[in-house]
């Protein structure tokens, strides 16, 4: 079929190239010999006037203009399949749908553990492919990779719904021997430790306590930099170093290990808010609904 003298067919093609940025890895995405892919190829350059994918040293990169298609592609084929895959009936007992969350080890820990238990209770035979989440949530979301985000609201993006879940306090975690600290943790001592603190991308996206220590002029010595918050008490233990975490994470890791010392924050750090953002096309996607208010009932017992 086309449209606009476009074979439709070839978005698909359009969007694999645009994904995978190789012909072979497009052709294996499709099911398609490399010639098929690479005629198709050829046909959408003639289509659009444009290389799309242009050699430059071992790696295929993307035009200008292909780079604008990205998106539009992408939402183009995610309202087709919303069309093709809307219906009203949904029974959580006989599904066998997969849905694939992408949150940090955080969530995974204090929350969404306890989301899919209930899941599966009331859908034994439905999947679940839960990603840890690094710096690319928000693309993965647009590209349909995943199907719900969670993250704190200051990440969330404008482009789709997002929907408050929970909160969580600020709590700062030593080790129970740390004989810098007395029976208070005071603002000048807790400056002067070593810190593990949790960072992303080379810094550029910190958690809510980075954000408030900064904002009040604090700077805190960084000994150790990680990016998953369950490593944290084994940089804590036999060590002067603190760290600052989220209240539930902070009270679990205490429980499983009892050498660990909870304290109140010297400063104040705004509540932190974790949101559920799902692609702006599945709003009214039946197993997506179920899914979000298993989630508000969890988070309604916490």
């Amino acid at each position: 079929m086309r449209f606009n003298k476009l074979d439709l067919n070839q978005l698909v093609v359009l969007d694999a190239l645009l994904s995978e940025r190789s012909v072979t890895r497009a052709a294996q995405r499709l099911f398609l010999s490399q010639s098929a892919t690479s005629s198709a190829m050829a046909r959408l350059r003639e289509y659009f006037d444009d290389e799309l994918l242009v050699q430059v040293g071992k790696a295929m990169v993307l035009t200008p203009r292909a780079e604008g298609l990205r998106r539009p592609v992408r939402e183009v084929l995610r309202q087709i399949q919303v069309i093709t895959n809307d219906s009203p009936e949904f029974d959580p007992a006989t599904s066998d749908r997969k849905i694939v969350v992408e949150t940090s080890d955080y969530v995974i820990s204090v929350f969404l553990g306890e989301v899919l238990r209930r899941a599966s209770v009331e859908a034994p035979l439905m999947r679940f492919r839960v990603r840890t989440a690094a710096t690319l949530g928000l693309s993965h979301l647009d590209n349909a990779e995943i199907d719900l985000l969670i993250t704190p609201d200051f990440r969330a993006g404008s482009a789709h719904p997002a929907e408050p879940i929970f909160e969580d306090s600020w709590s700062c975690l030593a080790w129970a021997e740390n004989d810098r600290i007395g029976d208070d943790l005071t603002l000048d001592r807790y400056l002067e430790l070593g810190h593990v603190i949790m960072e992303w991308a080379g810094g550029a996206i910190v958690t809510s306590d980075s954000h408030a220590a900064a904002a009040l002029g604090y700077v805190r010595r960084a000994e150790v930099t990680a990016e998953t918050f369950r490593v944290v008490p084994h940089f804590l233990v036999g060590t002067r170093r603190i760290a600052t975490l989220q209240t539930r994470l902070a009270l679990m890791l205490q429980r499983d290990l009892p050498s660990l010392r909870l304290l109140p924050c010297p400063y104040p750090i705004p509540k932190l808010v974790e949101v559920v953002q799902y692609n702006k096309f599945q709003e009214r996607d039946p197993a997506l609904l179920w899914f979000r208010q298993i989630m508000r009932e969890v988070a309604l017992a916490s």
